[in-house]
């Protein structure tokens, strides 16, 4: 290959890298600035973040959603939580398995009612808290855009994207890159087979490069939370880490 095009390569589709940036300039300008996201926290899957408790099904997604929304900084904002219907079970038999229209199942959403927010999400999650803290991570993202009049970069179909982007900002990006995509394989006496699900409206490189900019913005090294990332993120960071280190100029006018 030329060395034109190897120093001019992106880590990210161009396109996509550059909604990226100005996403983040965008929330930058409207959240605080430097000052604000040095307050985010770098959330962690730990007791620490989220302490032990003993409460089962929608007590226990109650206690979670508290420790998200305190670590998002938004304790203090209304918001009611409401379980979802239960999904049907996708196995009806040794040979026989559903197919789940997504669109009907969503892993969470969020309404604004009066002045609360109403979020509701999978009460099977409450089994995968590392599903449920992305998916109420992202619930609350929605929150804090409800309070911005205008629309991010990408307008209204940016929006989504967005708001998975503001859960990095948030703290959360973490849990939104391990819960992106994930593969699942079952084998019984007389059958075998696989699943697979995806959570989020970025992809994996994507929250690779997202958590890039988090850290390198909050000078953080990546390090801290390789033992908590999916191998093949780690590689993905890494390499996004080091892309931002030989590019400053793509971040300098954020700081």
């Amino acid at each position: 290959m030329p060395l034109f095009f190897r120093r001019n390569r992106t880590f990210l589709d161009p396109e996509a890298e550059q909604w990226h940036l100005e996403s983040w300039a965008w929330f930058l300008a409207r959240f605080g600035g430097q000052a604000d996201l040095d307050l985010s926290s770098i959330v962690l899957p730990t007791g620490v973040f989220f302490p032990p408790s003993e409460t089962k099904a929608h007590e226990r997604a109650l206690h979670i959603l508290g420790c998200v929304k305190r670590h998002a900084r938004m304790e203090d904002w209304p918001c009611r939580l409401e379980a979802q219907n239960e999904r049907p079970e996708l196995r009806v038999g040794e040979l026989a398995a559903l197919k789940l229209d997504h669109t009907q199942f969503p892993a969470g959403t969020f309404a604004l009612s009066g002045n609360e927010a109403v979020v509701t999400y999978d009460p099977a999650s409450v089994n995968d808290p590392m599903k449920l803290i992305a998916t109420l991570a992202h619930e609350l993202a929605h929150y804090k855009l409800a309070g911005v009049a205008e629309e991010p970069p990408g307008g209204e179909d940016g929006h989504e994207p967005a708001t998975d982007l503001l859960t990095v900002y948030l703290g959360f990006g973490l849990f939104g890159a391990n819960s992106a995509f994930n593969f699942s394989q079952y084998q019984a006496v007389m059958s075998q087979g696989w699943s697979y699900s995806r959570l989020g409206y970025l992809s994996e490189r994507e929250w690779a490069f997202a958590l890039a900019v988090f850290l390198t913005l909050k000078r953080q090294p990546a390090q801290q939370i390789h033992r908590y990332l999916k191998d093949h993120l780690i590689a993905d960071l890494g390499k996004a880490m080091r892309y931002l280190e030989k590019k400053p100029e793509l971040l300098a006018g954020l700081r």
